[in-house]
């Protein structure tokens, strides 16, 4: 409970009639006191009254799950029964948002109705985010007191990447592949899976024909072929300190999550099989291959609440942990930042994997490292920073040169445009059968 502004007022005025009482008489000395101790009464028989006051019953409606950066609209319904006609009310959201508008003073719908208020949320992180109760300020009946009561409202929502951005990059997939041209390659008899029968098309390859039927049917039949399914997709995201690095209102870790998240949604899309293992954070984290939109679901759960350690990078004991979980040929899709450093760790770990899997190792750029080999040179300063930098490009490029010669395929993006990037290579991938 607290004072209301009345009720201070009340004492200031009482206090000031207070300063001339030693050149008064003893009777206005004893009304002063008089009307003091009434004053008194009254508020405190005002406080009990409203410690008296029901709880009022309110419910918080916010969806099953949240997306992260992206502002949601909260709805608070508050019951008339109790409810008197001002009253301020507050939520205990999560802390990650100060700019939600509360707590807010409302006044009461009246006839009956539910009170309803509405705040927008915006998460700032990834993982589950938790609500608290409700708290409401109830003024007394004399409004001389504001009251506290608590509405229990208790909720933990996760919060989920950002779809949004995913489904954007999907749009990029799509148009990429309309503008480059990509088509289905023959192939020599390996990595084509038969679909069905039909007649023959202007165009057809003569081993596209089907004699046998051709010849029950008395004309040309073409056998139709489709890219093989039930390939594995696994997906090594870099957990390391090294992936906490800002990229606009993210993490590289958030881009490499998002990438990872878009390529399994792909591969499930061409009936492939998805899975993802997390090396270098807190705690090791392994989803095996699931299929399906049921498969999505479950790689999303197993993803969203993960964060970035402060440990280092280790991608030797990384692979020897997916060669001990999964043997089957697969194409494993290594998201991290490479650094100069990691050269013979990488070659070591490249060396394990290739001798089951196919390996693609995601180096992720940063935006202001591209922007700044297109700059202009205007001063010494400048021209020793490109000179630098230069450098360490050329440095990033004989190390990528030396991971292809190790047996992996290597592409570097900026982060913005990996997770695009990795599902248009997938796909030429598997429809140039190396998959």
């Amino acid at each position: 409970m607290k004072p209301a502004v009345t009720l201070l007022w009340l004492v200031a005025a009482w206090a000031l009639l207070a300063t001339p009482l030693p050149w008064l008489s003893p009777l206005w000395s004893q009304l002063w006191l008089a009307v003091g101790g009434l004053a008194l009464v009254v508020s405190l028989l005002d406080l009990r009254q409203a410690r008296r006051r029901p709880t009022p019953q309110a419910e918080r409606l916010l969806p099953d799950a949240l997306s992260v950066q992206q502002s949601h609209t909260v709805r608070i319904q508050v019951a008339p029964r109790g409810l008197p006609r001002r009253f301020v009310l507050a939520d205990h959201h999560p802390d990650d948002d100060d700019r939600t508008g509360l707590p807010v003073t409302l006044n009461a719908a009246g006839g009956g109705r539910i009170t309803e208020v509405t705040y927008p949320y915006r998460p700032a992180r990834r993982g589950p985010v938790a609500f608290g109760d409700l708290e409401f300020w109830l003024p007394s009946p004399l409004t001389l007191w504001q009251v506290r009561k608590v509405c229990p409202a208790e909720r933990t929502v996760p919060v989920y990447p950002d779809f949004s951005r995913i489904s954007r990059a999907d749009m990029d997939i799509n148009h990429a592949f309309q503008l480059t041209g990509n088509r289905m390659r023959p192939r020599r008899g390996e990595g084509m899976e038969f679909h069905q029968l039909r007649e023959y098309r202007p165009g057809d390859s003569l081993r596209q024909i089907d004699w046998k039927a051709t010849a029950r049917r008395r004309q040309l039949i073409s056998r139709e072929y489709q890219d093989e399914q039930n390939q594995q997709v696994l997906v090594m995201l870099d957990g390391g300190r090294r992936m906490a690095m800002p990229v606009g209102e993210m993490t590289g870790f958030d881009h490499g999550l998002n990438a990872a998240l878009l390529l399994a949604w792909t591969a499930l899309k061409q009936k492939d099989k998805a899975g993802a293992m997390l090396f270098s954070g807190d705690s090791s984290r392994w989803l095996p291959p699931v299929q399906g939109q049921q498969g999505l679901n479950q790689l999303l759960n197993g993803l969203y609440d993960l964060h970035p350690s402060r440990h280092a990078s280790d991608f030797n004991l990384a692979a020897r942990q997916l060669l001990g979980r999964w043997r089957r040929r697969a194409l494993v899709v290594l998201v991290t930042r490479l650094q100069q450093e990691d050269e013979d760790d990488l070659v070591t770990a490249v060396s394990l994997l290739r001798r089951h899997h196919l390996v693609l190792i995601a180096d992720m750029l940063l935006p202001e490292q591209v922007h700044l080999a297109h700059q202009p040179v205007a001063d010494f300063d400048q021209a020793l920073t490109l000179a630098a930098d230069a450098r360490e490009q050329l440095q990033r490029q004989q190390l990528h040169t030396r991971l292809r010669h190790a047996g992996a395929l290597v592409t570097a993006s900026v982060p913005q445009q990996l997770p695009a990037r990795l599902s248009n290579l997938y796909l030429m991938l598997k429809r140039s059968g190396r998959l």
